[in-house]
């Protein structure tokens, strides 16, 4: 997707680079694509991750989303903060953290708020600090489906763990949450991998219920398999986050109709060589966790060698014939992951659908 769309900023004289740009009526497409895909968004509890903004929260709730997954406390406020009534903390609250996902929890009474786990220890403390602060908060069992990074055993240790939590005060047990980043390819292989990784969440939930606890909740997969993930019965909820923004790492991999609406404005800062071009957007300016290809730029021709990287600059050698930019100019660039350069702005210069930079957004949540 994206190859019809013009992401020429005209007033882009007027934008200081490095800066990440979003273009809003991609956001809105992006979002009205998605509801189609899942045949509207009861079963959509989209990650905010991503965006960590207030304003597209916004959007997705003008649309009619209204359950959120996020990672961190600052998101989860953010959430609140903006009206959202059902937020889930898709990361264990550890030490110091479950103080923090206790008081949000105390000063928006009027919001649902969920976390999961998969730690003994871990959850009688959430729970003794619930009680003591005299909330509660919901727990879904991170369940390890193949991912190998958080999760309890499927089957019978998550079956003990749900009894755990179902006995404890100040916690409810909501259910199981499944993530298959581990999921590789796309079409057919990937969807039946990603179907296969999120089976082993139902069947707990299966073994959960014959044990005699409600198990409401199955909460799974990310940008990679939602698609084939929502097919699975059983499943309640998928939660993908790229999706809003899009980026090359899954644009390139996964055939999805996304559109990417999200950009770091750069410009060539240093001509060194013929071949050679200094851009400023270096480790601090676009995804400073990736290999390369870091990025994919729009306007410029050929095949890019990626050379020297830094914290502010880029040095990139050019495919032989291709005419040399100068000194100034503007090179769009689109992420390879978007979810860590976003994180790296404190805010968001918006282009509307003339082409034209308008308004500012704040990138409320970023950090922690």
């Amino acid at each position: 997707m994206s190859s019809d769309i013009d992401y020429t900023i005209k007033n882009v004289d007027e934008i200081p680079s490095p800066a990440l740009v979003v273009y809003k009526d991609i956001v809105a497409r992006n979002i009205q694509t998605i509801g189609g895909l899942l045949d509207g968004y009861d079963r959509l509890r989209p990650h905010i991750k991503t965006h960590k903004m207030s304003a597209v929260a916004k959007m997705e709730m003008d649309a009619g989303i209204t359950k959120f997954k996020c990672a961190t406390s600052k998101e989860a406020a953010l959430l609140a903060a903006n009206g959202a009534t059902d937020v889930m903390i898709a990361y264990p609250p550890i030490g110091p953290q479950i103080r923090r996902v206790v008081d949000l929890a105390q000063i928006h009474s009027n919001v649902t708020f969920r976390v999961i786990g998969d730690d003994e220890p871990s959850i009688r403390s959430l729970s003794e600090a619930c009680v003591d602060a005299n909330v509660s908060i919901g727990v879904l069992i991170d369940v390890n489906t193949g991912m190998n990074r958080t999760g309890a055993p499927p089957g019978e240790p998550s079956v003990e763990l749900a009894k755990l939590i179902d006995s404890l005060d100040g916690l409810t047990f909501d259910g199981l949450h499944a993530y298959d980043g581990h999921v590789k390819g796309d079409g057919e292989p990937r969807q039946t991998k990603a179907k296969e990784s999120v089976q082993l969440a139902v069947d707990t939930r299966k073994q959960i219920e014959a044990a005699g606890i409600d198990c409401p909740y199955v909460v799974a997969s990310g940008s990679k398999g939602f698609d084939a993930t929502d097919e699975v019965d059983g499943v309640t909820e998928v939660s993908p986050g790229t999706w809003i923004f899009w980026d090359t790492g899954y644009g390139e991999a996964l055939a999805f109709p996304f559109n990417w609406a999200a950009l770091v404005v750069s410009r060539v800062i240093s001509t060194p060589a013929d071949d050679l071009i200094t851009l400023d957007a270096g480790n601090k300016g676009i995804n400073p966790d990736v290999p390369a290809p870091h990025f994919r730029a729009l306007n410029l021709a050929g095949e890019l060698e990626f050379l020297v990287r830094n914290e502010e600059h880029q040095l990139i050698r050019l495919e032989p014939g291709v005419k040399c930019p100068n000194v100034g100019d503007v090179i769009y660039l689109i992420p390879k992951h978007v979810c860590t350069t976003v994180n790296l702005y404190d805010e968001a210069y918006v282009i509307d659908s003339d082409g034209n930079w308008t308004e500012t957004w704040s990138i409320d949540a970023r950090g922690h």
